[in-house]
């Protein structure tokens, strides 16, 4: 088997991931088009990481690689730069709800499938249509999506999520001759979050909304036609801080703002609470947009680019080590550091089964400030106001 290379995966104009945006604003992936991939972030990086360590280890699972391989491959990976040893709790958690999912499969449909890293073809819908899924259970009756988010960003619901509906549009389409699938299970994993949602919908809706709803939208955004729109599919958006549409929402939002909140209506100081966070986030990509001109030689009227702050370094902490070891005034207690493992590694060290017993008197998790959230966040509502006013003293 072939060693899934996860930086080098191939992206389509209209990819499953950027559904959300262009399916409510079409012209938006033409409009990205003439913009340059910008490098991977620390994040992106140490998320692509996490998929080659699941990878491997369901290949394993799978029967796809040798013990030897996978011992060969991991050992790879624990050299990487950004790997932890929680890097592997967390993903264990993606892998264990994977493997009770394929169980639960192979109990109903004896030669169920798992498919890792499979190329997902839904060109049916959509104009040259193609992704890559990270997991997919295939069995008569049901087939489920499962995919991995490793950041610990905001919570993604399965309900109603496009990247997997489109997933499963094309597995669908692939596996339906040899499967009798009925409904099709949708469902995100994200670890770090504690946060497991999924969702189920039956195939005639699946192919409903892939009819109706995608194919006349990915038409008009293959042709870079249709109305821009303002929304929370902007997040990721490469042209949003040059966007005229993003302006004028967030320019007459800002306006607002200005006005003090008690001499507007309470309906709508919620409107403007629930944009706080686009808003915010536009003028930081507005920031990013113009230093990046900078940067390139354009002249930004009024302003000028100067050297940040920076923090002195070690270039090397072991003969710093060795220089200190031969002062006669200094010791090593002086200078060496040690810190004790966070709870996951030592959870993962001792086994989740021994770690109440002999650690948990030891653990302590405060309770959190209250927070105002949207009402599809998963985390139960205070019980009363009089919890959250002894929260807040």
């Amino acid at each position: 088997m072939a060693e899934t290379n996860h930086t080098a995966r191939k992206h389509a104009l209209l990819s499953a991931s950027g559904a959300s945006r262009w399916l409510h604003c079409t012209p938006s992936a033409r409009l990205e088009e003439k913009f340059q991939e910008s490098a991977p972030s620390v994040h992106a990086e140490e998320g692509t990481l996490a998929h080659e360590l699941s990878d491997v280890q369901l290949r394993y699972l799978n029967g796809e690689i040798s013990l030897q391989s996978r011992k060969k491959e991991l050992t790879k990976i624990a050299k990487h730069k950004l790997y932890a040893p929680e890097m592997q709790v967390e993903v264990d958690k993606y892998l264990e709800y994977v493997a009770e999912a394929l169980n639960v499969a192979r109990a109903t449909t004896e030669d169920a499938k798992l498919l890792i890293e499979e190329r997902v073809d839904f060109s049916h819908l959509v104009e040259q249509g193609f992704g890559t899924g990270d997991a997919c259970i295939v069995g008569d009756g049901q087939m489920e999506i499962i995919d991995l988010k490793y950041g610990r960003g905001v919570q993604v619901f399965a309900e109603n999520n496009p990247q997997l509906m489109l997933y499963a549009s094309g597995a669908l389409r692939h596996y339906e001759l040899s499967y009798n699938i009925s409904e099709v299970k949708m469902t995100i994993v994200q670890p770090r979050l504690d946060h497991i949602s999924s969702w189920t919908i039956s195939v005639e809706e699946l192919e409903q909304w892939g009819e109706g709803v995608v194919k006349p939208k990915a038409k008009e955004a293959y042709q870079g036609k249709g109305h821009k729109q303002v929304g929370d599919w902007c997040k990721w958006c490469k042209v949003k801080a040059s966007c005229p549409a993003q302006a004028e929402h967030h320019l007459a939002l800002a306006k607002l703002d200005f006005e003090e909140p008690p001499l507007l209506p309470l309906s709508r100081v919620i409107e403007i609470y629930k944009q706080l966070p686009m808003l915010t986030d536009w003028a930081t990509s507005v920031a990013d947009f113009l230093k990046a001109e900078a940067l390139k030689g354009t002249p930004i009227e009024g302003y000028k680019l100067v050297e940040g702050r920076s923090s002195r370094s070690w270039t090397d902490e072991a003969a710093v080590e060795a220089e200190l070891l031969a002062h006669p005034d200094t010791r090593p207690a002086d200078y060496l550091v040690t810190k004790l493992a966070g709870i996951p590694a030592i959870e993962k060290l001792v086994g989740k089964k021994a770690f109440p017993d002999l650690l948990g008197k030891y653990v302590v998790k405060p309770q959190g400030s209250p927070t105002l959230v949207p009402e599809t966040d998963g985390r139960p509502p205070l019980n009363s106001l009089e919890t959250a006013k002894k929260d807040f003293e």
